[in-house]
């Protein structure tokens, strides 16, 4: 800014290109919107068109098992304990 310049019209000059700010935030705004909203439908588009595929040619999964369903015969099993009461939990830390 020079000195000759009136504080009125730097007020105004200020103004002005605040408002271009203004303006290009709020487009890039809705833009940036608009473009989310386009990639969430090409995703639920895209997500049931593959979830129909998979579906339909996807073998049944075996059941999985767990060490304690097992027969027994553990290493840490000797035999000869009987097997404990349960015990409820008083404290949670």
């Amino acid at each position: 800014m020079g000195t000759s310049e009136s504080p009125e019209r730097a007020r105004r000059r200020h103004q002005a290109r605040l408002g271009l700010l203004r303006r290009r935030a709020a487009l890039a705004s809705a833009l940036g919107f608009a473009a989310f909203l386009g990639l969430a439908a090409q995703h639920a588009v895209g997500s049931t068109k593959r979830t129909a595929k998979t579906v339909s040619s996807a073998p049944a999964a075996a059941p999985s098992t767990y060490f304690d369903q097992r027969a027994g015969g553990f290493e840490f099993d000797d035999g000869s304990s009987a097997p404990l009461p349960p015990v409820a939990q008083t404290n949670v830390s």
